[in-house]
């Protein structure tokens, strides 16, 4: 995975977190299955970044490594 891909996938991530933290804000007080959509979006989102920070990392150290 290239250094675009990985920014724009984490752009992607972000989306999702803000998107599952409006759900919850607005909806999750009235329905159940809002409040489920609200979890699942948030989990999904923090762990999409942290997984693509770290790629990130690992990436940016093989190019300075292969340079």
């Amino acid at each position: 995975m290239d250094r675009r891909r990985i920014v724009y996938w984490l752009g992607v991530m972000v989306a999702l977190l803000v998107v599952g933290t409006i759900i919850g804000l607005i909806w999750a007080d009235t329905s159940d299955v809002a409040g489920t959509i609200a979890v699942v979006t948030n989990i999904v989102g923090a762990a999409g970044i942290v997984l693509l920070l770290i790629v990130l990392v690992v990436a940016t150290r093989r190019e300075r490594h292969a340079a």
